[in-house]
């Protein structure tokens, strides 16, 4: 009727198809089909070293500069003193094996799932985008680092970070190294 007309115009408009499948005494099936580039995320675009990789913002919480003191840092406990709290952090520079150079003033992206959060150390943070989703190929499957990718206006490729496994990394990282640093990191 009226309402399946509407769908299949708005279907259209998405360059999706509809396939309507009928037999009689067994029901209709109604398959809508979306193309993948309609998932689409508001990202956090960042740099570290040459690449650049974007956040879910959803997963946001706020951002630091990474103080002094934690450069020095040399223990291998990473905490930052946030609002009272102790926040492990990770250097995405040692985790991704970046060789450049890394920048004088680096900041700190305090992400969450749930009540966990840790703190992704960057070079620098470009702003705010929205990024078209690009599932990674079965080749890549086992990489837990990566969500998926998107292709940036300039036409390079920047990988989107998973939230939920570095979150984890860091939290069982915590763990294990004990869960109070030598010193506190105002």
């Amino acid at each position: 009727g009226v309402g399946m007309d509407v769908v299949k115009r708005t279907m259209d408009e998405l360059r999706g198809t509809i396939d309507v499948q009928s037999a009689p005494g067994h029901g209709t099936s109604v398959t809508l089909r979306l193309p993948l580039t309609l998932a689409i995320i508001d990202g956090m675009l960042v740099r570290v070293g040459k690449a650049r990789y974007t956040i879910p913002l959803s997963s946001v919480e706020e951002c630091v500069e990474l103080p002094p003191a934690a450069e020095k840092n040399g223990n291998g406990r990473n905490f930052l003193s946030i609002r009272g709290s102790l926040v492990p952090f990770l250097r995405l520079r040692e985790l991704f094996g970046t060789t450049t150079p890394g920048e004088l003033h680096q900041k700190v992206v305090i992400v969450s799932t749930g009540e966990q959060r840790v703190g992704l150390v960057v070079d620098q943070i470009l702003g705010n985008n929205q990024t078209v989703v690009k599932s990674l190929s079965r080749l890549h499957s086992t990489v837990d680092t990566f969500s998926g990718a998107t292709i940036l206006g300039d036409g390079t490729v920047a990988l989107i970070l998973d939230v939920n496994h570095l979150v984890s990394f860091g939290q069982e990282l915590e763990s294990r190294l004990g869960s109070a640093p030598r010193e506190k990191v105002a």
